[in-house]
């Protein structure tokens, strides 16, 4: 019973992962603060779940600042990118709903399927952008070319990333009371972080396809 409640035993295992997603759940929001940083500081949020939490090696806070310097020149370009083209759409789907033209039925399917695509460049954008130091231009084709490819873990992790949104979205629009505001708090500390790393189990098998088999001998944290 001693060694179950131990340092090493499964209790404290999970209590430290906890802990830990916590800490990186709170250093996400405050680095997507500034808005045009929200790219990098999701892709240092995947590298550090999947490196330091989930495989045990660095620590989180040096592993996520480490990630979240080396990806901010090419991540608030792509931020940018991405919010434009969100706003355009969005933009574009509500003129086309006022229209009311059978034209414009045409129009709002096209709209749709353009957002579900920007919504599955999303989630993909930042694994590939932590995993792979490519040029910008191979950088969007093979995530765009992920989205089709491997279209049922898209579809997994819109939801999911989807769901997470709206609740928090849910969570704080309800809010009237003290305690209330609490349970939000819990929520943005705790379901993000919670997310990202139930996701790795979708995303990890698709990446490891993508990378070169390690050589005899070699040990890496994203071959384990």
């Amino acid at each position: 019973m001693g060694s179950f409640f131990s340092s090493d035993g499964p209790i404290y295992q999970f209590l430290d992962k906890v802990g830990r997603l916590i800490l990186l759940n709170l250093l996400w929001i405050l680095c997507c603060l500034p808005v045009v940083t929200i790219v990098p500081a999701t892709t240092a949020f995947y590298y550090t779940v999947i490196k330091s939490i989930r495989r045990g090696h660095g620590y989180p806070t040096k592993e996520f600042l480490h990630s979240l310097k080396s990806n901010l020149v090419r991540g608030i370009p792509l931020s940018i990118l991405m919010i434009a083209m969100g706003a355009l759409l969005l933009f574009n789907i509500r003129v086309t709903q006022d229209a009311g033209t059978k034209e414009s039925l045409v129009f709002l399917l096209v709209y749709v399927i353009l957002i579900f695509f920007c919504i599955g460049f999303a989630v993909w954008l930042c694994p590939v952008l932590s995993r792979f130091s490519i040029r910008m231009g191979r950088l969007l084709t093979m995530t765009s070319a992920m989205v089709f490819r491997h279209l049922p873990v898209t579809i997994l992790l819109s939801a999911g990333s989807a769901g997470v949104v709206w609740i928090i979205q849910r969570a704080i629009s309800i809010v009237e009371a003290e305690e209330e505001m609490f349970l939000v708090l819990a929520i943005l500390l705790l379901l993000p972080g919670a997310w990202c790393y139930l996701s790795t189990y979708l995303v990890e098998p698709v990446l490891k396809k993508y990378m070169p088999k390690p050589e005899e001998g070699e040990k890496a944290w994203y071959y384990e």
